[in-house]
């Protein structure tokens, strides 16, 4: 029972369009100013990643400074948004070690680990967003 809740959870990631992922995670932190804080600001358009995702660019009202919808995310700079979910799910959730996420994901422990630190340090915006996308393993995912 627990396999086919980690697989459904694990298929409900990786089918999430990056571009819902990255809505959902703006939700859970409004974009704003990094240089002055302001939540005053116009859209400018957007920047299209190597993998076909577009991140919306915002031009702040009162100190001009440009900025993405990701800035100030734990999302930001990440070029695979959905592996990092993934490490998340099974760091948080299944409690997973690096080195065996590493193993069985097929990439490197040190790109894990740098991702599994990004994720303890924003454990909560983790969590929040696997619960927005409807991804859960009960009590055992939000117990740590």
């Amino acid at each position: 029972m627990k396999g086919e809740v980690v697989l459904r959870a694990l298929r409900r990631i990786l089918a999430t369009p990056e571009e819902i992922i990255v809505r959902k995670a703006s939700t859970l932190v409004p974009p704003k100013c990094p240089n002055c804080g302001s939540s005053s600001f116009v859209k400018i358009g957007g920047v299209i990643k190597a993998n076909g995702l577009r991140i919306q660019r915002f031009r702040c009202k009162v100190c001009g400074r440009t900025f993405t919808e990701l800035e100030g995310t734990p999302l930001k700079g990440l070029h695979d948004i959905r592996f990092a979910l993934v490490v998340a799910y099974l760091f948080i959730c299944l409690k997973m070690e690096p080195r065996t996420i590493a193993k069985v994901t097929e990439r490197s422990c040190l790109t894990v680990r740098r991702l599994v630190a990004r994720v303890k340090e924003n454990e909560k915006f983790f969590k929040g967003l696997l619960a927005s996308l409807g991804v859960t393993l009960g009590t055992g995912c939000y117990s740590r």
